[in-house]
């Protein structure tokens, strides 16, 4: 079962949303239930279950959509974010860890079905890793980690709201994430793509400010790499 989530202040615009998500789950074969919001405020409020794809309008009455885009950063509840809009001049604005992409009204149902398949693709790929702490053993998705770094006999996995201590080895972290968005960038750190702000010679900045060493190894592949998964996010993703 996946959740799909409409946001938008008209009811004409979530009928048309939701008519082309259902003709697109139903074409394949998803089993599906859809959540409609008609504000931002609802968005925020919602307590139900994990929602694969948000589509959200950005100009609304009360909350904009580039706000809760914002407040939704941290919010494990909504996984993807499509902006529905007529506001072409908007589009930058709306780029954000969690935007999958910019979709504009009139809405037509193929920029819907890309969307769609996306996320499920890129959520297939989302890995998961087991971690070994002192509370005990758990998953974590890769998504969730900004960084991991290599201290002593133990590494530190650094998420988005905390820090946890693992006793496993960089090495078999960097086994367990091969061919997901986080990769090696110093003998004694993994940096995920998803948090990365910039990339110079010898330092990688994270987007809350975090600077991290960029070993002379690393820098070449990961510079690559970010500017690879650049693209890919603002040209290739739905394709």
């Amino acid at each position: 079962m996946i959740y799909i989530g409409i946001c938008d202040d008209s009811e004409f615009w979530r009928e048309e949303i939701r008519r082309f998500c259902c003709s697109v789950l139903n074409s394949l074969g998803q089993i599906y239930s859809i959540v409609e919001f008609s504000s931002g405020e609802e968005v925020l409020a919602y307590s139900g279950k994990d929602i694969l794809l948000l589509f959200l309008d950005i100009e609304m009455s009360g909350m904009s959509g580039l706000e809760v885009m914002r407040k939704l950063e941290d919010n494990d509840r909504i996984w993807r974010i499509v902006f529905v809009s007529s506001h072409e001049e908007l589009r930058w604005d709306t780029l954000d860890i969690k935007t999958l992409a910019y979709v504009n009204k009139p809405i037509e149902e193929i920029p819907i079905q890309q969307c769609i398949k996306a996320a499920i693709r890129e959520n297939e790929k989302n890995k998961t890793i087991l971690v070994n702490t002192l509370a005990g053993d758990h998953y974590l998705r890769v998504d969730d980690i900004k960084y991991i770094r290599a201290i002593g006999n133990y590494t530190e996995i650094h998420l988005k709201s905390e820090v946890l201590n693992d006793y496993h080895s960089i090495k078999y972290f960097e086994e367990q994430v091969q061919g997901s968005t986080l990769l090696r960038i110093h003998k004694s750190y993994l940096a995920n793509l998803l948090y990365v702000d910039d990339i110079t010679y010898g330092e990688l900045k994270l987007i809350d400010g975090i600077v991290l060493p960029v070993g002379r190894v690393y820098y070449k592949s990961y510079r690559e790499a970010f500017f690879a998964f650049l693209k890919s996010m603002t040209v290739e993703r739905l394709g």
